[in-house]
């Protein structure tokens, strides 16, 4: 059986350890013509794309290559995001250095195939180097390590663009007397009196995370309150946040460091009040002589964590989650 996860797996694998790979089955990608993998995103179902250097990649369940498309690149740019944020499109975002970053969207033809839509649009307001660009709904965040500010996308039946907001998440927001350095964000949608919400995750580099819940109305993210997740631990320093599930008070997370010989952990955060936020150990996924490679990637109840022993071989470990995440076990 492939699992989805597997795409993920292999955009994180270095093309050299092809070698010590230990595989009953794998499948060849022509790298001169796609390029290196960078990241990818689920479309439905049945179908992943994969950004790589050169083109997007369609695939299938099977890993089977649907279609390909190029990706126009301006002034030597790299593109490093991708990201589907409403049904029938996807994005992929770019920036050279600290020039303003922009996206390329691109609009479903049929479940197989896809075409560039509109123009390239730049971010207004955005004149530094972004550490990542995502979005839900029809809202779009730019990462930069002292804020994250929220963007809103237009869309109409011919063109896209993107306009400001007052929205931005930065040391004021947080009530943060020091400068905030960011790493990365997160988010994940949940219901709560017919009304669709998001739980968002900012995690800071010195001391956890963030949260954010904001309120989606008209397809608009609007944040409404915020908390912390500080775990106290002096001894690490902070890179991700995966959030399991969530609803407006209780979520179940996993926390990766920068330091692999600390392995990421399992959390259930209570918020009892914007002041008040109980934190509970739920599992550490460690493996005897290995060290993590990277964050925890999941795909619905399945996550996966890269691991490397000092012999340079990789292996990936598979965990299962029960249906209210709040039991965690490897999958042997």
């Amino acid at each position: 059986m492939k699992f989805l996860l597997f795409v993920s797996f292999v955009v994180t694998l270095s093309y050299a350890q092809k070698s010590l790979a230990f595989c009953d089955e794998y499948i060849e990608f022509d790298i001169s013509f796609y390029g290196k993998f960078i990241s990818n995103v689920k479309l439905s179902n049945t179908t992943d794309a994969i950004l790589a250097d050169y083109r997007i990649m369609i695939i299938d369940n099977e890993l089977n290559v649907l279609s390909s498309i190029s990706i126009p690149k301006t002034n030597n740019s790299t593109c490093s995001w991708i990201f589907t944020p409403i049904s029938g499109y996807f994005f992929i975002g770019c920036q050279k250095g600290a020039d303003s970053p922009y996206l390329i969207a691109y609009k479903s033809i049929n479940e197989t195939h896809y075409s560039q839509f509109g123009d390239i649009v730049q971010f207004p307001i955005v004149n530094s180097t972004v550490i990542k660009i995502t979005g839900s709904d029809n809202t779009l965040f730019t990462v930069e390590t002292t804020k994250v500010t929220l963007f809103t996308l237009v869309m109409s039946a011919a063109d896209w663009s993107i306009k400001t907001t007052q929205n931005v998440l930065d040391k004021n927001y947080f009530s943060r007397t020091s400068e905030i350095n960011i790493t990365d964000i997160t988010f994940l949608p949940y219901v709560q009196d017919s009304m669709k919400y998001l739980k968002i995750m900012v995690t800071e580099f010195n001391v956890g995370s963030f949260w954010i819940d904001a309120l989606v109305k008209n397809n608009i993210v609007s944040p409404f309150r915020t908390g912390n997740i500080f775990p106290n631990l002096s001894w690490t320093k902070y890179q991700s946040v995966t959030i399991h599930s969530t609803t407006s008070n209780v979520s179940m997370i996993s926390m990766t460091y920068y330091t692999t010989q600390n392995s990421p952990m399992s959390y259930k955060v209570v918020v009892n009040s914007v002041a008040s936020t109980s934190l509970t150990t739920n599992f550490l996924y460690t493996q005897s002589g290995w060290q993590h490679q990277i964050a925890v990637l999941k795909s619905g109840n399945v996550e996966a964590i890269m691991y490397r022993n000092p012999l340079k071989q990789t292996i990936l470990y598979i965990y299962i989650c029960s249906n209210s995440s709040s039991h965690i076990r490897k999958l042997r």
